[in-house]
């Protein structure tokens, strides 16, 4: 079983890249009023589900048949 610091690091470090490129593109279109503003938060909060979920699937023992 993988060590909870080492999917605790993993779990978060997935969520990085979504989370740079949602922080880099979608202020210019929401001030542009484009996008509405409660599209970032929802963004963060989908990948906070996301990081949960990878943390709890990483800490599952192996299948074994």
């Amino acid at each position: 079983m993988i060590p909870r610091h080492t999917r605790l690091r993993i779990s978060l470090l997935s969520t990085l890249p979504v989370l740079a490129v949602a922080a880099l593109t979608l202020p210019p279109p929401a001030l542009a009023g484009l996008l509405p503003w409660s599209l970032l938060p929802t963004i963060a909060l989908a990948q906070g589900v996301q990081a949960c979920l990878v943390f709890h699937r990483l800490g599952r023992e192996p299948h074994r048949t």
